[in-house]
C-alpha cells in the first residue's frame, strides 16, 4: 500500500513532460480571486497538490477556486490568507503587497536540502551551482 501511495505522489509532482500541455485552454479569463490565489500560490512555489494539501481540500477544489469561484466563501478566503501570510486586503488586491527582501521561498526551500546533506555533497553541489552562475 505505501508503495502505491508513494507512485501516486510521485505522478502527482509532474505528470507532464514538456511536450504534453496542462489541459486545455480556458475559454474565458479567470475571475479576480482566482487570479490573485494563483498569483500568490506560485510566488510560493506551490503546486494545486501542495496548496490542497495545505488548506486540507482537495486539489480539484482548489482548481475551481482558481478558475471559477465568483464568490469564495470568507473562512476560505481567511485561511489563505493566513497561509499567504498577507493581510485579506493585500490578498484581494485592495493594498498594495508589502515587498519582502530575501531569497524567493523556493530558493529557500532548495537552501535547506543542500543544507541537509552531508558536506561531501554539499561542496559538489555547490561547486555545481557557482559553475553555472559564474
Amino acid at each position: 500500500m505505501q508503495a502505491i501511495s508513494q507512485i501516486r505522489r510521485t505522478l502527482r509532482l509532474d505528470p507532464y513532460n514538456g511536450v504534453m500541455s496542462r489541459g486545455r485552454k480556458p475559454s474565458q479569463d479567470a475571475p479576480l480571486f482566482g487570479q490573485r490565489l494563483v498569483h500568490f500560490r506560485q510566488k510560493l512555489g506551490m503546486t494545486q497538490y501542495d496548496l490542497a494539501e495545505a488548506l486540507e481540500i482537495s486539489r480539484d477544489l482548489v482548481g475551481h477556486y482558481e478558475r471559477r469561484s465568483q464568490n469564495p466563501n470568507l473562512d476560505f478566503v481567511l485561511k489563505v490568507a493566513e497561509l499567504f501570510e498577507v493581510s485579506v486586503d493585500e490578498f484581494l488586491g485592495l493594498k498594495p503587497e508589502r515587498s519582502k527582501s530575501g531569497p524567493p521561498p523556493k530558493a529557500l526551500k532548495v537552501a535547506e536540502k543542500i543544507a541537509a546533506l552531508p558536506k561531501t555533497k554539499q561542496t559538489v553541489v555547490i561547486e555545481m551551482i557557482e559553475g553555472v552562475i559564474g
